[in-house]
């Protein structure tokens, strides 16, 4: 998969490159006045696409190459099992990983044991299984935020988390040998809490499909919707508001007046010029308001199309301030900050905060209370043949720092 890789990376490099051909082009014509913009600018919408996909591929090598690393490990005893030889199954794998991963086997050239290798008879309605093999690496992959990876996470035992603010200071000054000594302002804490909020997903299937499945079909349910949960929940860490969900780490309430000024409760916000635009100064603004003790574990944070948008952003020396990596595992980075794609974040428009930059460890704190939990009720439906699950999941989160953290909202 390591030249899979590389090569995905090699076509970041050329499409980077074509790239920004395009768009000086287009400068050196906008600051002169000619014409020929139209042309120029189709040519680059089409460098794009080609970016955007090599990026994405990048990225979803890298995530099933993870996935793929922790079955390792669990390979041998399933040959045991199912009689699958390991070598058919990844030389098709290789094959199938080079071609983008499509949905379907056939027109990837692959030999008779290849195929049986990796076959996956399954019905659309669910009237087959899936070989007990090929099913744990064909499941979509899906775009959300990693904000887990990047949050403070810490599991509790009761039904929220109870913190503190050590953000006030006493007051102190000089006096004079013989003057008289009043008494000063003293530090107050300031107490936050955060709820654990639950999930649930309440499903049916029938007994004979449990019991004459050719693999075990109660697991495959549980992890699909656990992947569902894992998907919702990084949803609401973005965006999620009051009441029954976590709060989201763009919801907190915006200080636009002295945005690099403290204030407990609030984020510090840079407004841009315009609702539907950004402009570099804004983008360098927006990470000077940051405090230095936080810049060294900071993040610019935006969705894909806000990414395509930025990257035509220049300083005031014609650099480009997106610079995209050309190593496995390492960010892309922005103003010499790095940047990681939340696709749950807005696009630009108009009041939306389509931008945020901070150190997102200090800022957010996800509590767990209970993981995926399943109840397996085979009365409740048992005349009907069928067999009730229960899936749930109690999680809770909250902004803990209002000082780590900056929005850039749009006008």
């Amino acid at each position: 998969m390591s030249d899979e890789i590389n090569g995905e990376i090699k076509k970041i490099a050329q499409a980077w490159e074509a790239s920004k051909a395009s768009q000086d082009a287009i400068d050196v014509k906008l600051e002169k006045g000619l014409g020929g913009i139209a042309e120029i600018k189709a040519k680059q919408d089409k460098i794009d696409k080609d970016l955007d996909a090599a990026l994405a591929m990048k990225e979803s090598l890298e995530e099933t190459k993870t996935a793929v690393a922790r079955m390792a490990s669990a390979l041998e005893e399933k040959q045991e099992k199912s009689g699958v030889n390991v070598e058919h199954l990844n030389s098709g794998m290789k094959k199938w990983m080079k071609s983008g991963m499509p949905d379907r086997l056939d027109g990837l050239s692959l030999h008779a044991d290849e195929v049986k290798a990796m076959q996956s008879n399954i019905d659309p309605q669910g009237g087959y299984s899936i070989q007990p093999f090929f099913g744990g690496i064909e499941t979509i992959l899906f775009d959300t935020s990693p904000i887990r990876s990047l949050a403070t996470v810490q599991t509790i035992g009761t039904d929220e988390y109870v913190g503190y603010h050590d953000d006030d200071e006493f007051s102190a000054g000089w006096v004079g040998e013989l003057s008289p000594r009043s008494e000063t302002d003293t530090a107050d804490f300031g107490e936050f809490r955060i709820p654990v909020r639950e999930m649930n997903a309440r499903f049916t299937i029938s007994q004979r499909l449990l019991e004459d499945s050719a693999f075990n079909l109660e697991s495959w349910s549980q992890n699909k919707v656990s992947d569902k949960f894992n998907r919702t929940e990084a949803t609401a860490f973005v965006s999620g508001l009051s009441g029954m969900q976590p709060q989201g780490l763009i919801t907190g309430a915006n200080k636009t007046s002295n945005p690099d000024v403290y204030a407990r409760g609030q984020i510090g916000t840079v407004v841009t010029a315009g609702p539907t635009a950004i402009v570099s100064d804004e983008l360098i603004t927006l990470a000077e308001k940051q405090k230095i003790g936080y810049l060294s574990n900071s993040y610019y944070f935006f969705n894909r199309a806000t990414r395509a948008y930025v990257r035509k952003l220049k300083d005031g020396d014609g650099n480009y301030l997106w610079q995209p990596s050309y190593q496995m595992g390492t960010p892309d980075e922005l103003n010499g900050q790095r940047v990681v794609v939340f696709e749950d974040m807005p696009s630009i428009a108009t009041g939306a905060i389509a931008v945020g930059f901070g150190d997102i460890r200090a800022t957010y704190r996800i509590v767990d209370r209970v993981g995926v939990s399943v109840l397996k009720d085979p009365f409740t439906q048992g005349a009907n043949g069928k067999v009730l699950f229960n899936v749930r999941k109690r999680v809770g989160a909250g902004i803990q720092n209002w000082d780590a953290m900056k929005y850039l909202k749009q006008a």
